[in-house]
């Protein structure tokens, strides 16, 4: 479940287009940012639009073109 992440386990990277995401990984929307329910689960791109899920496991479309933030797994210290 999404909601079971903490985000302090994750890095942002730079904004780009969703489209260059790689599919199957967390990101953030740049305009809600600091909001609760910022983080969304990215599965894949689906002709102009994206399968996505929010904090909530609700599926949202967003434009595979739109800005956002992605997030990979920091790396665990020795």
């Amino acid at each position: 479940m999404i909601s079971a992440i903490d985000i302090q386990d994750y890095e942002q990277l730079p904004i780009r287009e969703l489209y260059k995401v790689r599919p199957r990984s967390y990101i953030k929307l740049p305009w809600m940012d600091g909001l609760p329910d910022d983080m969304m689960f990215f599965d894949h791109v689906d002709g102009m639009y994206s399968y996505c899920l929010d904090m909530n496991n609700e599926v949202v479309h967003i434009s595979a073109t739109a800005q956002v933030i992605p997030l990979v797994k920091k790396a665990k210290p020795d």
